[in-house]
């Protein structure tokens, strides 16, 4: 049973029994590093428009990717751009990565979103336009919508309750934590199935991650394929802790910035999940996994996995270590300095028939302490 501030302890627990069960096997699928790509880290502009911020990237059927930037409109006014990128890549890597158009998001009014008012922090590309998800608006409340090709609001797609923040005077005692949203989507190649998943815990389900433990997120599973998208299942995800601890007085964290479905690729997984974790003074570290969703409890009609007054049993999503890439030499994989990566997308197929996973980072538009940069894997299944 899981019980109150015990939760994250023994969801933890159950994390750590299962990656050492895959660590005991041969992992199928292998992520060979191709190489990397930086862009400017500074003055990358497109028709006068602030390049950067990437948190959410996703491949068009026509070869490009559509990026969304997560500025709430201080350096891009308005918000909400979507860049059309060309990425050109093949086994010997990233050579270039070009903006070639932009789409301009509206309000569910028709008018440019006002400043606060989205944080994007991802898109998927639809045959009839795109999904974006955005971590917070002017209240802090999470949203995820539908718009047409040319950035048009076209519907939203429904966000349970649990999710909304909801606050008793100062205390919040509900809903997601601020900035700490939906940044996680994916969607499956019939465009059916969509998942999207909060970075760390609601505050009803448990703490934020610590060098001790993870943070357990709930993983959306929403039907598509009628006239009305329809949340049909919840399941839970627990994050590794913080690679490290923090020096005292500094802070770090861990969560989930996004995720890509891979079952149409290999059968071992369902989803590729991305965490990331950023520690004051060890930098970052991050850390792909393999996800499958078989054997894992739907907690769809649970409002609170962290009730101690309705403690739940639970069974977490099982996950495979994949790769680490991180800034600490003894802990990485890859001959590869990450950064503030958030965005990661299924890219094209290679001429021996394996895809590519492209990861990119989020700048900040912070050009003295983070850059612009993409970096691509070859998927062996």
């Amino acid at each position: 049973m899981i019980k109150g501030g015990k939760m994250i302890r023994r969801l933890s627990v159950l994390l750590v029994s299962i990656c050492l069960l895959f660590g005991s096997v041969t992992v199928a699928m292998d992520l060979n590093y191709l190489g990397s790509f930086e862009p400017p880290r500074e003055g990358w502009v497109f028709e006068g428009i602030n390049v950067g911020e990437i948190s959410g990237l996703s491949l068009s059927e026509t070869g490009t990717f559509f990026a969304v930037g997560d500025d709430r409109g201080e350096n891009i006014d308005p918000p909400g751009v979507l860049y059309e990128l060309e990425i050109d890549l093949d086994e010997a890597g990233i050579h270039s990565v070009d903006v070639v158009s932009v789409v301009h998001l509206k309000a569910p009014g028709g008018q440019p979103y006002e400043a606060n008012t989205l944080d994007g922090e991802d898109v998927l590309w639809m045959p009839n336009g795109f999904i974006v998800s955005s971590e917070r608006d002017s209240e802090n409340k999470p949203w995820v919508r539908m718009f047409s090709p040319d950035g048009k609001f076209l519907s939203e797609i429904p966000v349970s309750e649990k999710f909304i923040p909801l606050f008793d005077g100062e205390e919040q005692v509900r809903g997601v934590r601020r900035n700490l949203s939906f940044e996680a989507s994916a969607i499956t190649p019939d465009y059916a199935t969509l998942y999207v998943m909060n970075e760390q815990a609601l505050v009803q389900d448990g703490e934020v991650s610590t060098p001790e433990s993870g943070t357990p997120v709930r993983l959306i599973e929403y039907d598509l394929s009628g006239d009305t998208p329809v949340v049909i299942g919840e399941y839970v995800y627990v994050t590794e802790p913080m690679f490290t601890t923090p020096p005292e007085g500094k802070s770090g964290d861990n969560g989930v910035p996004g995720m890509v479905y891979v079952g149409h690729i290999t059968s071992e997984f369902d989803l590729i999940v991305m965490e990331r974790s950023y520690v004051s003074g060890a930098g970052n570290q991050i850390g792909l996994f393999g996800v499958k969703f078989e054997n894992s409890s739907d907690v769809m009609g649970i409002d609170a996995l962290a009730d101690p007054d309705n403690p739940q049993t639970v069974s977490v999503l099982e996950k495979t270590p994949l790769l680490i890439i991180s800034d600490t030499p003894e802990l990485t994989q890859v001959d590869f300095d990450p950064d503030n990566m958030e965005a990661i997308a299924i890219g094209p197929q290679l001429p021996n028939g394996n895809y590519t996973l492209i990861i990119a980072a989020d700048n900040n538009f912070n050009p003295k302490y983070q850059r612009n940069v993409f970096a691509a894997f070859e998927i062996v299944p």
